[in-house]
């Protein structure tokens, strides 16, 4: 609705989902003469440059006029929308819409509403498959539920009488190869002429008359060439986007860790699991939202309400934000971040260290960031993004490498993105990338790793790019602290840490041994164990028991961090299922193997 309206202002616009990310300019490739200047729609591909992969989420309308190709593909969207919303007996039991696919058995079923995601972008996708094909089609969009009984019947039905292979011929893109003279160079860009027809007198498409008329298209009066006003559409390569679905098909560059050392120009996180963690895992989360967000928050607000929807603090956490980026308190060192090979020993064990560091934390007037988890660790691996649909229970397989997409099995996952300098596990690791833990609210939940107090490990990150930041790294042997006490004072834990050389640094690191027993703080005062509680909100009780030292975790997460390494690998996991049939020393040669194929040097 807006992007026809804008186009009639005469003005060039760019639209973008909410969850994409930009890591550069654009309109330098955007206007490229050679590649995507020359036509005046841009859009985005999935899986494959076909009408039928056509992601919405990015768009960029250049020099589109009134009454031409694009304006009136945006009119048809908006009209079929209308169609399917406004005029729900049509497409019911009975209604015209269904009626002759159903009296000649090519479809069947109770053809109810039922929700399905992204009916937008199948509509959308329809209407780009009817400009590239010069014909009407409804094939992706299936307005109400239906059985297909003869699939090539019902393209023929929806398409106005092209089979299925005429149909995916002239939906295909024209491909432009970066280097015609050499094959493997790969692909520039793909383009296609949009050649829309109007509608026929009484707005019927594909043999149903049942619909309104496109209000882009002239009058019925007016005969419509559609090669008339023509303009083109065109799909630039993953170099300039990248789509990542969270789907185990189609996301290699997401969950491979393509994106941390050689990121697109745009990212969409198309159907990933935990969005935001995953675009502060990359650094490409912007912290000094968190900063407006506070400050929107404290207006007479109570800190326990609920924070605003695109924060990625917790809501007992915002208020931390509202001076601007908060100092910080990591943790590094052989002890912060043990190659585990159970998930549940991991997740747990690094759930325990984040409470603990917060503890410290909230003395030192700090914001603990979680610990990165070994990439290392056996149980992340890569799973085979092949035969997505068919049996994937039964088909995952690890592949080159050790990224870990998401076992459903587990429901535990993690992602490679960026880190500074002395967070990286050691080599063959390549140094300043990390991995960190991904799992969605649910999985939260199962694990006991839910609304804990402290932030992502980004916000170091964020923290070191300000102006005059400094960053100071202190060992846990030489803070002069008891060894191997099971606890230790507030005072003399606040006397060691908050000397003026550590206390004015921007970002403070304490460097932890692999035997690290991470004592509790006794003898805490009143207020800092008020505002400690308030750091831990809603589950202040269960790790902030009364006159006993803190943090108080659970049994199972006590086990965790006393658990040996690398431990027991879970049998029921996909990657104990994998290595109950293959030979477990493959995975050392594997991780080599990729890690040498890694830009040499440093990653930033």
């Amino acid at each position: 609705h807006y992007l026809a309206r804008l186009i009639r202002l005469r003005v060039n616009v760019m639209a973008l989902d909410g969850d994409m990310t930009m890591q550069a300019m654009p309109y330098a490739m955007l206007h490229d003469p050679a590649s995507l200047g020359q036509h005046a729609f841009i859009l985005s591909l999935d899986n494959g440059a076909s009408a039928l992969m056509i992601n919405n989420g990015f768009m960029y309308l250049r020099g589109c006029k009134v009454g031409n190709q694009v304006y009136r593909i945006l009119h048809e969207i908006l009209q079929r929308e209308r169609d399917v919303c406004k005029q729900p007996a049509v497409y019911a039991k009975g209604g015209a819409y269904w009626a002759r696919t159903d009296a000649h058995n090519i479809t069947s079923g109770h053809h109810q509403y039922v929700f399905v995601s992204a009916k937008d972008q199948k509509i959308y996708q329809d209407v780009l498959m009817s400009a590239f094909c010069g014909r009407h089609i409804i094939i992706r969009n299936e307005p109400t539920q239906v059985k297909i009984e003869k699939w090539q019947e019902y393209v023929k039905h929806f398409t106005g009488g092209i089979t299925n292979d005429e149909m995916e011929a002239c939906a295909r893109f024209v491909a432009h190869q970066n280097d015609p003279a050499n094959p493997k160079a790969g692909f520039s860009h793909w383009t296609h002429a949009l050649r829309l027809p109007a509608r026929p007198p009484g707005g019927g498409i594909v043999g149903v008359d049942l619909r309104g008329p496109n209000p882009g298209d002239p009058p019925p009066a007016v005969h419509v060439d559609p090669t008339s006003g023509q303009e083109s559409a065109a799909a630039p390569n993953s170099t300039f986007i990248s789509s990542w679905h969270g789907t185990m098909e189609g996301e290699i560059a997401g969950w491979d860790g393509h994106w941390a050392y050689t990121p697109p120009i745009v990212a969409h996180f198309v159907g990933g699991m935990d969005k935001v963690g995953s675009m502060m895992s990359l650094g490409w989360w912007r912290w000094e939202t968190e900063v407006i967000l506070a400050s929107l928050r404290a207006d007479g607000k109570d800190d326990s309400a609920p924070p605003i929807a695109v924060g990625a603090a917790n809501p007992q956490m915002q208020r931390h934000f509202r001076g601007g980026l908060p100092k910080v308190l990591a943790l590094a060192g052989e002890g912060a971040s043990p190659a585990h090979a159970s998930f549940k020993v991991s997740v747990r064990a690094q759930a325990a260290r984040r409470v603990w560091l917060s503890v410290l934390a909230r003395l030192l007037g700090r914001v603990a960031v979680e610990p990165v988890t070994a990439c290392t660790s056996k149980w992340i691996m890569r799973m085979n993004n092949t035969r997505f649909g068919f049996m994937r229970r039964r088909q995952r397989l690890p592949r080159e490498g050790i990224y870990q997409q998401y076992d459903e099995r587990t429901g535990i996952g993690a992602f490679v993105g960026n880190c500074s300098d002395g967070f990286s596990p050691p080599p063959p690791h390549p140094r300043g990338v990390c991995c960190y833990p991904l799992f969605c609210n649910t999985i939260r939940q199962r694990h006991g790793v839910h609304d804990l107090p402290g932030v992502h490990h980004s916000l170091l990150e964020a923290k070191m790019r300000e102006p005059g930041a400094t960053r100071v790294d202190v060992g846990w042997a030489d803070l002069g602290l008891p060894a191997g006490a099971e606890t230790v004072g507030a005072e003399p834990l606040l006397a060691a840490l908050n000397v003026p050389s550590r206390e004015s640094a921007s970002v403070l690191v304490i460097h932890v041994p692999a035997d690290m027993r991470f004592p509790r703080v006794a003898n805490l005062g009143a207020e800092p164990r008020t505002e400690l509680c308030r750091d831990f909100g809603a589950r202040c009780r269960k790790f902030m028991p009364p006159d006993e030292p803190v943090p108080a975790w659970p049994s199972d997460w006590a086990a965790a961090l006393a658990a040996p390494v690398p431990g027991e690998l879970e049998k029921d996991t996909a990657v104990g299922i994998w290595l109950s049939e293959h030979n477990e020393s493959d995975i050392p040669a594997w991780r080599k193997r990729h890690w040498r194929e890694l830009p040499p040097g440093e990653v930033y």
